[in-house]
């Protein structure tokens, strides 16, 4: 009796050690990853989330975004509700223009590399305001097509644009007679009395401080018969330019507010919302 007491004592004391060291469920290890499953957390979805969201932020700022087309500019090449596919990269790597959210302007002179646009890329671009003014402080993102590229010289008569040697026929266009000489870095301008009046929006959108009296410009109170111009300039206009509100009424576009080059049609609606499967992928030129 005492050794079949003992037995079943021993038998209980042994299934509860056993049990002590059995692995709880949690940390089984599964022969497949011949690793312990832990179990999922708020943090590790959180973390994963945040990761997520940091990458798309980086992608959008520095790499590739989308930009919806608001109105008919640019029609016949882009249609009022086309959403278009914007390379952050094609003109170079750098800080974007305005840092989002907070609107605060960023130092676009820091760049890796440099590409200027080709003429006849459409770009997207940070308004440069109105002649005489800086960018303004609430952004204004406009498609445009480049037309004059830095150092070059346009002329307007009516319905024909020379670019250099090269008239084009803009049937439909009415520009007054009229000359335009697109900046460049480096480009030193002379001051003088005829010329001053025409270069003093120029200094201005760059922030120099000047006015101009008798004909003459004065910075910080001095007279100053010339100016070295600090960045690149380009010519856009809409390709409805018969309508397009673009630099032949607010300038000459600077480097630093060029955002990218618009590159694909990513999605397309019209006034209805009706989908236009036409357009979707169509490669912009």
């Amino acid at each position: 009796m005492r050794g079949v007491l003992s037995l079943r004592l021993s038998h209980r004391w042994w299934i509860s050690w056993a049990g002590r060291l059995s692995v709880p469920e949690s940390r089984v290890v599964d022969p497949r990853f011949g690793s312990a499953r832990k179990p999922l957390r708020w943090f590790d979805l959180l973390s994963a989330a945040g990761t997520a969201a940091l990458v798309g932020v980086l992608l959008k700022l520095f790499v590739v975004d989308v930009s919806r087309v608001p109105s008919g500019s640019m029609v016949p090449a882009l249609l009022p509700g086309d959403y278009v596919v914007v390379s952050r990269v094609a003109y170079g790597v750098g800080l974007p223009p305005r840092l989002p959210l907070l609107d605060v302007r960023l130092p676009t002179e820091l760049r890796w590399w440099y590409r200027s646009p080709h003429r006849w890329d459409i770009v997207v671009l940070d308004f440069p305001g109105l002649p005489g003014q800086q960018h303004p402080d609430t952004p204004q993102y406009f498609i445009k097509r480049v037309v004059g590229l830095p150092g070059d010289t346009l002329w307007f008569a009516g319905d024909t644009l020379v670019i250099n040697h090269t008239a084009y026929w803009l049937p439909g266009m009415r520009e007054p007679p009229r000359r335009v000489v697109v900046p460049y870095r480096g480009m030193v301008l002379r001051l003088a009395p005829q010329t001053a009046e025409q270069w003093l929006p120029l200094l201005q959108r760059e922030g120099v401080q000047v006015e101009l009296r008798g004909g003459v410009v004065y910075r910080d109170g001095s007279p100053v018969d010339s100016y070295t111009v600090q960045q690149d300039y380009f010519f856009v206009m809409g390709d409805n330019y018969r309508t397009s509100w673009d630099s032949r009424h607010w300038g000459v576009v600077p480097r630093s507010a060029v955002i990218g080059k618009a590159v694909a049609i990513f999605y397309s609606r019209d006034e209805n919302g009706r989908i236009r499967w036409a357009r979707i992928g169509r490669l912009l030129r």
